[in-house]
C-alpha cells in the first residue's frame, strides 16, 4: 500500500509541477501580439508494449549462434486513467508553442504476459513456457513542438481551414513492476501450474522522438475540429531485471515512431472551453540487447541477443481549459 500511495503521489505532483509552470508561461501573455491557453483533464490509456528476443544470439563461450526469429516474447500493459495538463501560446495567430505532460492515475486493469518457445520441445515452435503476471506502473509523457499555422480560407467564410506545421519532440518513460506469477506449460498439459508470489521482475523503456507535426484544423463558430498526424525516428532504451534469476537486460535500439490524433474544442464562454481528445501512438524498434548476471547461478554470465521492440497505445481524453 506504502508503494501505491507514493506512486500516486509521484504523480500528482508531476502533473502539478508542469501545470503550474505552464500557468507562469501563459499568464503574462495574455497582451498585446500574444494569447495563451490552459487545460486539464483526465481519460484512458490503452494499449502495450512488448518485446521479443531471437535471431542471432552471441556468448564468449560459444560464439554467433542463429537462434529462431522468437524465443521469447514479453508484453507489458497500460490500460489506466491518466491525468493530463496542457497549454498553447499563439504569436500573432500564427505561430503556436505548445505543450502537453500525462500520468496514469491508476494501475494496469489487465496482465502482464510471457511466452517462451523451443525451450524443452524438439519443435522451435512449439510454446513451452507460459505466464501471466500482475503488473504495476509508472509512466509520463511529455509532448511540445512548434507550429506554424497558415490561413486556407478567408475569416469571412462560416467554415475556415487552417494547416500548421512544424518541429515537435515526444518524451516516454515507463517502469513497471512485476509481481505474482502464474506459469504454466502450453505445450505440455500435464506440467503443473508453478507459482511466485512477491516482487519477481522489473522493466523499464523510455523513448525519445523528434517528430514532425502537420495539423489541419476546421473553425465553426464555437467548434474547432483538429487532425493531427506525425512521424519521426526514435531512440529507446529499455531494462528487464530478472530478480529471481538475477539477471539484468539493456539495449538501445533505433526505429520509427508515428502519432495519430483528432480533437473536438467548444467554446463554452469567451474563455472557458472543453475539449474531446483521441490519439494514437505507435513505435517499432530495433537493436541487441545485452545480458549480464549479477549474482546466483548466472553471477558473471554475458550474452547477446537481437531484441525487437513494438509499442502501441491508445488514449482518449476530456479536458476543460481557459484562455487569456
Amino acid at each position: 500500500m506504502g508503494v501505491l500511495i507514493e506512486g500516486g503521489m509521484k504523480t500528482q505532483a508531476r502533473i502539478g509541477l508542469m501545470g503550474g509552470l505552464l500557468a507562469w508561461a501563459v499568464f503574462p501573455a495574455s497582451a498585446g501580439d500574444w494569447q495563451g491557453n490552459l487545460q486539464a483533464g483526465a481519460g484512458y490509456w490503452a494499449g502495450e508494449t512488448r518485446y521479443s528476443i531471437g535471431g542471432t544470439a552471441w556468448t564468449p563461450a560459444d560464439g554467433s549462434v542463429d537462434l529462431p526469429g522468437k524465443v521469447s516474447e514479453l508484453k507489458f500493459p497500460f490500460d489506466v486513467t491518466f491525468g493530463a495538463v496542457g497549454g498553447s501560446l499563439f504569436y500573432q495567430g500564427q505561430v503556436e508553442l505548445h505543450g502537453r505532460v500525462m500520468a496514469n492515475i491508476t494501475e494496469p486493469s489487465s496482465k502482464m504476459k510471457d511466452s517462451d518457445w523451443g525451450v524443452f520441445s524438439e519443435d522451435p515452435g512449439a510454446l513451452d513456457v507460459y505466464s501471466e503476471s500482475d503488473a504495476q506502473l509508472s509512466a509520463f509523457s511529455a509532448d511540445v513542438g512548434v507550429r506554424y499555422w497558415l490561413l486556407i480560407t478567408p475569416t469571412a467564410n462560416p467554415v475556415t481551414w487552417s494547416l500548421g506545421v512544424g518541429p515537435s519532440l515526444l518524451y516516454q518513460r515507463c517502469d513497471w513492476t512485476i509481481s505474482n506469477v502464474d506459469e504454466w506449460s502450453p505445450s505440455d498439459p500435464g506440467i503443473t501450474h508453478q507459482y511466485e508470489s512477491g516482487k519477481v521482475a522489473t522493466y523499464s523503456a523510455t523513448t525519445v522522438m523528434p517528430y514532425l507535426d502537420c495539423s489541419a484544423m476546421m473553425t465553426f463558430k464555437a467548434l474547432r475540429l483538429r487532425l493531427g498526424a506525425g512521424l519521426g525516428p526514435v531512440l529507446v532504451h529499455d531494462e528487464d531485471d530478472h530478480l529471481l534469476r538475477q539477471k539484468r537486460s539493456t539495449a538501445d535500439m533505433t526505429g520509427v515512431g508515428a502519432i495519430t490524433s483528432v480533437e473536438a474544442t467548444v467554446d463554452i464562454t469567451s474563455h472557458v472551453f472543453i475539449q474531446a481528445k483521441l490519439a494514437g501512438f505507435q513505435v517499432n524498434a530495433f537493436g541487441t540487447q545485452s545480458q549480464k548476471g549479477y549474482g546466483g547461478k548466472l553471477d558473471g554470465y554475458y550474452a547477446e541477443i537481437d531484441e525487437t521492440y513494438n509499442s502501441t497505445t491508445f488514449t482518449g481524453d476530456i479536458s476543460i481549459g481557459c484562455t487569456f
